[in-house]
């Protein structure tokens, strides 16, 4: 081979590794296009589910329910009479539901009683003409009736004394007065039955200002949305926020708690867009039901940190960063969250072998087979975890592990593997439990309300937001009626 040839072939030979390291390079970006591509395509699923498909995270809807994404379903041609010679025969199996006895009578046993006794004007016989006797009255029938709500002006009327003998006399004539019970808040009529009541409406009933305005106005007694604000703000300024902090030292003393936190929007706070509500709560075999809010200027873990200062019992939460590094806690992680991952990284037609539909019924075992230990003592149920749940859930950790996946599954495989050192704390003690839908479904009673009222204000009506709150999800939470409590209070 000449000279010249063995220079065109090194040069053919260095073309040939530069492809070849391009055609390299290509498809590794072309798996990464996919791999991003995948996960886009995913995320317009999720979304899309989210926004027109069902809400809860059910696996087995109803047969008869069609399903909104199931293309086939609208594809296939309408089936009518003329294709077929045979009639179809549909047999349809009616379950009654069963009648509960003494229901009727247990809801009307808290009510008051009001008997009406109907009787004859003149009875008379209509054989002979005597007047007739009564032999029995029977119980026909039980209806409640509503009594519309009214607004009352109670008048207060003090009486002073005078020693007559004393102003006979000329000497110095004593005085005396009346006590008059004080309200709630000086220069206002309002009661604190009244003021109660804005409370419920807005707190419990999620009624904001103005759509309360417009009710009193119809009651006859008119109250401006921003006087129903004021007296919240004074009130909790004046009275509960002392309770509360009371609350707070009650459940510092508590060995289980739950948090959870959410976005609230204050109109003066020009520092930033949104501050956070945040929740903290008893746990569930605690001796005493304490939900406290608390407005936080930021997501930071520095407010976690502060209101649970000197804390060094178990904490629930989800897997957000805040939580991590609180002094003297041990942090539980949420199974619900973990599930949740496994629930939207399922495909759009999974199947019974899909990893992620594997993954959630993995978590229900585990959160079937923990409440099968509900009923037991605390001891017991510690024992019993150890023997019961520990095995499934290294079990489920190991089978994360063996697992290797991109896009959302990957997502939730790793959350999963995250969390599993929190997780495995659930086994600590007997008191603790798989998830944090206690602190869950306490802050959606602050976003059902949030959806109504949008914002607060001022700072001083965002901390009378979370002071009666506190209040009202602590009262529920220990059987007391909301209203009644806070009029108690303000009594």
């Amino acid at each position: 081979m000449s000279i010249k040839s063995e220079k065109q072939f090194e040069v053919i030979i260095e073309k040939l590794d530069q492809l070849l390291e391009e055609n390299k390079q290509l498809k590794i970006l072309i798996a990464q296009k996919d791999d991003e591509l995948s996960l886009q395509k995913e995320q317009i699923e999720f979304l899309t589910q989210k926004l027109y498909g069902p809400k809860k995270e059910t696996l087995n809807g109803d047969p008869n329910q069609g399903n909104l994404f199931n293309d086939s379903l609208f594809s296939e041609p309408e089936q009518t009479g003329d294709q077929s010679d045979e009639d179809e025969v549909i047999t349809k199996t009616e379950r009654r539901r069963k009648k509960r006895k003494g229901l009727k009578d247990k809801q009307l046993s808290s009510l008051s009683t009001v008997d009406h006794i109907h009787e004859l004007e003149s009875c008379t016989c209509p054989t002979c003409m005597e007047a007739m006797k009564e032999i029995s009255t029977q119980l026909i029938r039980q209806e409640v009736k509503f009594i519309p709500a009214r607004v009352e002006n109670h008048r207060h009327f003090q009486k002073t004394y005078a020693c007559a003998n004393c102003e006979k006399s000329g000497m110095h004539t004593p005085f005396a007065k009346s006590e008059i019970p004080r309200l709630p808040l000086n220069n206002t009529a309002a009661s604190a039955s009244l003021i109660a009541e804005t409370m419920y409406q807005k707190f419990e009933q999620k009624v904001p200002g103005y759509r309360q305005e417009a009710y009193w106005n119809l009651l006859g007694y008119p109250i401006p949305r921003h006087t129903i604000a004021n007296w919240h703000i004074k009130t909790s300024q004046y009275y509960l926020e002392a309770l509360v902090a009371e609350m707070r030292q009650e459940l510092l003393n508590q060995k289980v708690l739950h948090a959870d936190e959410t976005t609230f929007k204050v109109l003066n706070d020009k520092d930033r867009q949104k501050s956070y509500m945040w929740l903290f709560s008893t746990g569930k075999y605690s001796d005493r039901a304490i939900h406290i809010y608390k407005l936080g200027p930021s997501r930071s873990g520095s407010v976690p940190r502060d209101f649970l200062e000197g804390y060094t019992g178990y904490l629930h939460s989800d897997g957000f960063s805040g939580y991590n590094n609180l002094p003297g806690m041990t942090m539980i992680a949420c199974l619900a969250h973990i599930r949740r991952k496994f629930y939207d990284a399922r495909p759009k037609n999974y199947s019974s072998k899909s990893v992620a539909h594997k993954g959630v019924k993995l978590c229900n075992e585990l959160f079937a087979l923990d409440k099968t230990l509900k009923g037991l003592s605390v001891s017991e149920r510690y024992h019993q975890r150890l023997v019961l749940v520990k095995p499934k859930l290294e079990a489920f950790f190991d089978w994360c592990e063996s697992l290797t996946a991109h896009g959302k599954l990957g997502i939730a495989i790793n959350y999963a593997l995250n969390q599993k050192e929190r997780m495995m704390n659930v086994l600590k003690d007997g008191r603790l439990v798989l998830s944090n839908n206690l602190a869950e479904r306490g802050i959606k009673s602050l976003v059902m309300g949030r959806k109504n009222w949008l914002f607060s204000k001022s700072f001083d009506g965002a901390h009378a937001v979370a002071t009666i709150l506190s209040l009202v999800e602590t009262a529920k939470s220990n059987g007391l009626h909301p209203r009644k409590y806070v009029d108690y209070l303000l009594t």
